[in-house]
């Protein structure tokens, strides 16, 4: 296989189509589009955003879509032209997509139709660089048909508005260019990305990327998945997982694109249809959080599929697994006969992809895996010293996966990057086998007594405990010890007082006093963060204003 990392997004893709021009490059809600039909339509946009938008190397263009083939389109256009492609998330609101804009200084922005239509009225000073994309342009006939019915008064709502300011041009209206433009990014250690993250130390930033950062982990695949390229022929990757994240783009989109892999693209998680992809393709890899899994196997769709066979493996990231989850998903694929297991890796948007990962070769229950081939961990103290093997510090990565800086943040890129070690802002620990172990978030450690606890700890135990569904640990203040903690409880059934007592037991048993938590509330839902993490911060300052501390 062609080295990735000497490549740029674009040409890593086209070489997969020059290799493998008939097979399915993309699957959208049934339609199939070919590798030598999507390298077309991306030669096509190029020369029209050059032509038509007066795109050129340099600019900043926002790309704010669902997983549609739109965005895939536009992502290695743009890449063509050697402009950078600022992703964002496709419901944010429209007071930060114009901060995000301003910030970068977006030249032309694709964002998509429905969340425009939230605040029509607002986007009027902006309107002018702003071009519509639809969830049905790529659909198949009926279907497109059906979509642009049920999305019939969102177009009467643009149009009203279209008329009474300047813009809102859509993207399928944009003309094809007169002539062919000879245009070809070709340096692969230059700024082509931005991703927008709440960064190693918690407050947000702009995250700057290159094209080796995303092929570096595209050209290790083969030897993560413990696969052979011929593998990838005929076979897909499911992505769920949003394009303005790290790991849906890197690991679900982009990697299997360059390695002659097809992409299955679903706009939103949905348990149901994605039993019926396993019923239809051979899927090689599954990138997926641990709710996503949580939500299959309660789906019995999927849980009583006798096509689980079709499946390659799932890979869990963007949060930390529970044990008994994995155990769970790994017991169903084995009481099926499916090969498919679930691994669990470590990835952070300043290093892009997945820098540790389980693997059918190496694995080990509890850990994020070990290094990929040609990444270093290395476990320091607060003074960046290593500190012994099964002591806990922060988890420094040394990859070529590392951003190449924070935008206009001089200061926090020379904190977060020293030597060319990624300080990540996580706490962590390496066994003696060289399996690495996340313990914490840096960030999220709560001082009890001055003694560090970490609520990710007590989450992990919890949740071992009997009809317990799902648990956050946060901090409250306390008289004696400064602080402490409080659970919030999701159970299936129990006994109040009970499930507390057994609660309570279980940590005085394996964890230390201070870890203990002080309360515990029983709620039905625990709020989740448009990744479908558990929102903590959202219920530490619920907490925090029912008690009238501000923070």
């Amino acid at each position: 296989m062609e080295d990735l990392e000497k490549l740029t997004l674009y040409e890593a893709v086209k070489h997969s189509a020059n290799r493998l021009a008939n097979q399915k490059a993309i699957v959208y809600k049934g339609r199939k589009i070919s590798f030598r039909k999507f390298q077309k339509l991306v030669d096509r946009y190029a020369d029209s955003l050059i032509e038509h938008l007066h795109i050129q190397k340099g600019d900043v263009v926002l790309v704010s879509q669902p997983n549609i083939p739109n965005v895939l389109i536009l992502v290695y256009a743009l890449n063509k032209i050697g402009a950078v492609v600022n992703l964002v998330h496709p419901f944010t609101p429209f007071n930060q997509v114009r901060n995000i804009i301003s910030k970068t200084k977006t030249k032309v922005a694709f964002i998509f139709e429905q969340r425009i239509a939230k605040e029509v009225e607002k986007y009027r000073d902006i309107a002018s660089i702003i071009y519509v994309t639809r969830v049905e342009d790529y659909l198949p006939l009926g279907k497109k048909l059906i979509y642009h019915f049920m999305n019939s008064k969102i177009r009467r709502k643009l149009g009203k508005w279209r008329g009474k300011f300047q813009g809102f041009k859509y993207f399928h209206k944009i003309p094809k260019a007169k002539q062919h433009y000879e245009v070809r990014h070709t340096d692969v250690n230059e700024l082509s990305v931005l991703l927008h993250s709440g960064s190693t130390t918690g407050d947000p930033k702009t995250i700057c990327l290159c094209d080796r950062n995303f092929n570096f982990f595209s050209n290790r695949a083969f030897k993560i998945m413990c696969n052979e390229e011929k593998d990838a022929v005929g076979s897909y990757f499911l992505s769920f997982l949003p394009s303005f994240h790290g790991f849906g783009f890197c690991v679900t989109m982009h990697s299997p694109l360059a390695i002659g892999s097809g992409v299955i693209l679903l706009p939103k998680f949905d348990a149901k249809e994605i039993s019926k992809y396993v019923d239809k393709y051979r899927i090689l890899v599954v990138g997926a959080v641990p709710t996503a899994i949580e939500s299959l196997l309660k789906c019995s769709e999927f849980v009583n599929n006798k096509h689980l066979g079709h499946l390659g493996m799932f890979f869990c990231g963007g949060d930390t697994m529970p044990i008994k989850l994995e155990r769970e998903f790994n017991s169903l694929m084995e009481k099926n006969g499916s090969k498919c297991r679930v691994f669990e890796g470590y990835g952070l948007t300043e290093a892009v992809g997945a820098n540790s990962v389980n693997t059918f070769k190496a694995h080990r229950e509890g850990s994020i895996g070990k290094p990929i081939d040609g990444i270093e961990f290395k476990i320091v103290d607060d003074d960046g010293k290593e500190v012994p093997v099964g002591q806990t510090g922060e988890i420094t990565i040394l990859s070529g996966e590392t951003m190449l800086g924070y935008l206009d943040n001089e200061e926090g890129t020379k904190t977060a990057i020293r030597n060319g070690w990624l300080f990540t802002g996580d706490y962590g620990h390496v066994d003696k086998d060289g399996f690495v172990y996340f313990d914490q978030r840096k960030k999220r450690v709560v001082k009890v007594s001055g003694v560090g606890v970490f609520p990710t700890e007590i989450e992990r135990l919890v949740e071992t405990v009997p009809g317990v569904e799902g648990v956050c640990a946060i901090e409250i203040p306390d008289t004696r010890l400064k602080a402490a903690i409080k659970l919030f409880v999701v159970a299936k059934y129990f006994d109040e007082e009970g499930m507390k007592e057994q609660i309570i037991d279980t940590c005085r048993k394996y964890l230390i006093r201070w870890a203990v938590p002080k309360e515990i509330e029983f709620v039905n839902e625990l709020p989740k963060t448009l990744l479908g993490k558990i929102d903590f911060k959202k219920l530490q300052e619920e907490e925090n204003a029912r008690r009238g501390i501000s923070k």
